[in-house]
């Protein structure tokens, strides 16, 4: 071990050195060395400082989604400005440069590119004097364009408990959230589906292709079991009744297809109850959605599936209905909202329960294959496992102990759909 006066020694020895070959290898290892302790704790004051600057315009480009209806767009950027800077720390708000602002109201974003200039210290000695720093952001105002189908259980069964009554106000509270969401006519359309075993459309559509009539049913049967066959004409269904029964399987749980064939044709039955809330295509007529939720009635037995395949044919650009977008329309987003009550009880083709469900079950699959989030509803009764699974995830899954509860969850299904949403 080295004594301490060696260590002297050698010290004395360093600084009678006039060679200075030692000094000079030194200085010069000093030099890049310092560099790069210098470049790592800059780089890291930039990385900091571009940190809290995305952090700043990710909060202005909210803000500004929020505010663009109002303000024109200079007063815009001066605020996006503003709040850019506001929300940064002392330390980078000295180094901030500015944003590059641009407004789009045809596409309803804004998208911010900021930038910022670091100074260097020790980086200084290896000639880098100030670093760079640039992050970008964009946020959308208002809303995406959104179709949505309201599918409602309009069975007997939702006369009790209050549930009609409590279904009619959520409904509206619903329609009143998209309404004051939507900025022009195009943005927000909603469709409403009444449905029990059957749904019911409007009987100036009797002269469709993809109608079928020539359905049979037997009446005035005497006690030895003698009846008569009635044939349902198009002018008997197009005078006092309106009402589809399911397709022939397996059309009865997909949409559209050519109607070249009868069974691909929706058949044209009697109305069970001729109460039966008629089908509203989409629209973005606020007084009618409201109106048609008046004519709600709760009468008749449960087939969801034919529900959740006409809510489907209202959002789908084929027949029978025509009013929606394309799936492939930009910043399009198409939703389904289906409640019930009960239990599969009754179709067109049996009163087995358990049959149903499967075509049910077929149904929701094909609904969200085509690219529509589900979100379903059980109120008080009804196959819980049946519609959870329908939804398109858990989380858009509710189950409702009490009618009262149905207004809170369609306000928050509709701020959820509506919401301004931050994109990267």
């Amino acid at each position: 071990m080295m004594k301490i006066g060696s260590l002297l020694a050698m010290i004395r020895r360093f600084r009678r050195d006039e060679g200075g070959n030692f000094l000079m290898l030194f200085g010069l290892t000093l030099i890049p060395l310092m560099g790069v302790v210098g470049v790592a704790i800059d780089y890291s004051r930039a990385s900091n400082a571009r940190q809290a600057l995305n952090s700043a315009i990710d909060s202005a480009a909210l803000m500004a989604a929020r505010d663009a209806q109002k303000l024109s767009d200079g007063q815009l950027r001066a605020r996006i400005e503003a709040w850019i800077r506001d929300n940064l720390p002392d330390d980078v708000k000295s180094e901030y440069t500015g944003a590059t602002i641009t407004i789009d109201r045809t596409a309803r974003t804004i998208k911010i590119a900021a930038n910022a200039t670091v100074p260097t210290t020790i980086s200084n000695v290896i000639g880098v004097s100030q670093l760079p720093v640039g992050t970008n952001s964009q946020s959308t105002w208002g809303t995406n364009k959104i179709e949505l189908a309201l599918v409602l259980d309009n069975t007997g069964s939702m006369s009790s408990s209050g549930k009609m009554t409590a279904l009619k106000q959520a409904s509206k509270d619903l329609i009143q959230i998209m309404k004051d969401a939507s900025i022009d006519p195009e943005q927000i359309k909603i469709s409403i589906v009444p449905f029990n075993t059957q749904v019911r459309i409007d009987r100036g559509l009797k002269n469709e292709e993809w109608i079928r009539y020539g359905m049979t049913r037997k009446v005035n049967c005497d006690w030895w079991g003698n009846c008569t066959t009635e044939t349902l004409t198009k002018n008997v269904w197009a005078q006092s009744h309106g009402c589809i029964a399911d397709r022939d399987q397996n059309y009865d749980v997909t949409d559209a297809g050519s109607y070249g064939s009868s069974n691909q044709q929706y058949p044209a039955t009697w109305c069970s109850q001729s109460s039966l809330a008629e089908v509203l295509p989409l629209t973005a007529d606020w007084t009618a959605l409201n109106e048609r939720v008046d004519t709600m009635t709760p009468v008749g037995n449960t087939n969801v599936t034919i529900g959740a395949v006409w809510g489907w044919a209202t959002l789908s650009t084929a027949a029978p209905f025509t009013q929606a977008k394309p799936s492939t329309e930009p910043m399009l987003k198409k939703y389904m909202i289906l409640l019930t009550d009960g239990d599969n009880t009754e179709n067109r083709f049996t009163t087995n329960g358990n049959q149903i469900d499967a075509r049910t079950t077929l149904a929701c699959t094909n609904v969200k294959a085509a690219g529509i989030s589900l979100y379903t509803i059980r109120v008080i009764n009804g196959d819980a496992t049946l519609l959870k699974n329908c939804a398109s995830s858990p989380s858009m899954y509710y189950d409702v102990q009490n009618a009262s509860q149905l207004s809170p969850i369609f306000k928050a299904i509709a701020s959820e759909i509506s919401a301004v949403r931050l994109t990267q």
